[in-house]
């Protein structure tokens, strides 16, 4: 009698079949892609076949043209140019955006928290002008610059500008005092306190600024694209949708999240580098 109890209580702690599979399934790549093959499969064959109200279905295109489009870009390109060399166009107008607005940020960033009056003196304007968005600089920069590749990258590096000085201005000012009294106890030189004691301790928000920057840069590269672009993904959603070719357009949104994915793990692994300390 004890050992069929003992039996019992071993086959009750004893995970089913089914439960041991789930345990399986959760933990396995396959889990984080179920919603998206869901929204996939609902997409192609609910909403491409009996279509989306008010929306024609010749419009809604599905993801299998989607994948014909990717292939006959790869194949032959769009508008004369290759599908990287499209790629590459938007990429360059966002590097070369995101390093002239960071180079400008960065410096002026530290000024303004390291000297307060400084920052008090530059915050307001650089606060009224962070909430306007890019699209609304885009006829100034035109006007300015007029249609070539100087507008485009002024609308980024400014996009990128206005985050990142001011993530390096809070970075600055969120250093603890104690550590500020500390250091001026062992008279160290102002530039000595700003490398040994200011900047490691405002690294972590001026990366987070420098992060959330690029991804706005590499947001806004569409807009950008609008000044009268003949090459980049911008170009090819807008040329593509004129012309009513949705899969063509599905696949420059497609490329533009990806690479936005890619660009959110290159800064992760170079925060791990930098900031291996935080969380310790």
């Amino acid at each position: 009698m004890v050992e069929e109890r003992r039996d019992e209580r071993a086959g009750a702690r004893r995970p089913s079949a089914e439960w041991s599979w789930w345990r399986l399934y959760r933990n396995s790549p396959l889990y984080p892609l179920t919603f998206a093959a869901v929204l996939l499969l609902t997409w192609q064959f609910v909403i491409a076949r009996y279509g989306f109200p008010g929306v024609p279905v010749r419009y809604l295109g599905s993801p299998l043209g989607a994948g014909e489009a990717f292939v006959r870009l790869l194949l032959h390109g769009y508008s004369g140019n290759p599908l990287w060399v499209q790629i590459m166009a938007s990429v360059l107008r966002v590097v070369t955006g995101f390093l002239i607005g960071a180079s400008v940020a960065l410096p002026l960033g530290l000024l303004m928290g390291y000297y307060p009056a400084v920052g008090n003196l530059i915050a307001p304007v650089l606060n009224f002008l962070r909430p306007i968005p890019a699209l609304a600089f885009i006829p100034v920069a035109t006007i300015w610059f007029g249609t070539g590749e100087t507008a485009k990258i002024v609308v980024i590096a400014m996009t990128g500008f206005l985050y990142i000085v001011l993530g390096s201005w809070l970075g600055v000012r969120s250093v603890p005092q104690d550590y500020l009294r500390a250091a001026r106890n062992y008279n160290l030189s102002p530039v000595r306190l700003l490398r040994l004691v200011v900047m490691p301790s405002a690294l972590p928000h001026i990366m987070t600024s420098l992060r959330t920057g690029m991804a706005l840069c590499w947001a806004v590269v569409v807009a950008a694209e609008l000044i009268a672009a003949q090459q980049g993904l911008g170009f090819l959603i807008e040329d593509a949708s004129t012309f009513f070719k949705i899969n063509t357009v599905y696949v420059g949104i497609a490329i533009i999240g990806l690479i936005g994915i890619l660009i959110e793990f290159i800064f992760a692994a170079v925060e791990r580098r930098l900031l291996h300390w935080v969380g310790r």
